[in-house]
């Protein structure tokens, strides 16, 4: 038997917590089966033994990152379909309220950091992994919220504009757990805390609103 049993999750979430931090810090190769063994506090056998690799271990990061941040962002990390007589009023406070989800998430959630680290080297070096943070993560919330900005504009839902919006509104909350050092000091906060999240928050909100409802021909 090996020194880690299959049955046993805490180890198996120990080298995958283990994975993301060094393939996020450091990259697949100049990260070590040793040192991911260690830092998970198991023996080294158990990266073979559980994920078939240091490969194997990579795309379980994936897989992991696409499941949290789907449960974190979505209601139950399910892709509902958007009705087809939903109200844009209605699909516009649910934009918002991911919008609101996700900044606590993003800001606040200490393992976001390892997370995003991982997902940003993936972007910027793809491999096997990317596939699967695409195909588990991009496409099916990425989508999920083309089809609510549709509803809430009128737009086409895979129009160049609706798609565009969508990436847009991703990346301002990415710019505040990527440049989170610059943007504590650039604000004199100690860390960000309820109150820093919720500004944050409320300031996305308010340029998404008129983003759709300039979409709309309406004033923001």
């Amino acid at each position: 038997m090996a020194p880690n049993s299959r049955d046993d999750p805490g180890t198996r979430s120990a080298l995958i917590q283990a994975g993301l931090d060094l393939f996020g810090r450091h990259g697949f190769e100049a990260s070590s089966i040793r040192q991911i063994a260690q830092t998970a506090g198991v023996n080294s056998a158990g990266i073979a033994y559980h994920f078939g690799g240091k490969g194997g271990l990579r795309e379980a990061c994936a897989q992991a990152v696409a499941e949290t941040i789907r449960q974190r962002l979505l209601d139950g990390g399910a892709t509902q379909p958007v009705a087809a007589d939903l109200q844009p009023d209605v699909a516009l406070e649910a934009i918002l309220t991911t919008v609101t989800r996700a900044t606590a998430f993003i800001v606040r959630s200490p393992e976001s950091e390892a997370i995003a680290r991982f997902v940003v080297r993936e972007m910027m070096e793809p491999s096997p992994a990317f596939e699967i943070l695409y195909g588990g993560l991009v496409g099916p919330v990425h989508g999920h919220l083309c089809r609510l900005w549709a509803a809430a504009t009128g737009l086409d839902a895979e129009s160049e504009r609706t798609r565009i919006g969508v990436f847009a509104m991703i990346g301002q909350l990415l710019y505040f757990r990527l440049a989170r050092p610059a943007v504590t000091r650039r604000m004199g906060w100690e860390g960000i805390g309820e109150a820093e999240a919720e500004a944050i928050a409320c300031s996305i909100r308010a340029a998404v609103a008129a983003t759709i409802l300039s979409a709309r021909g309406e004033d923001p």
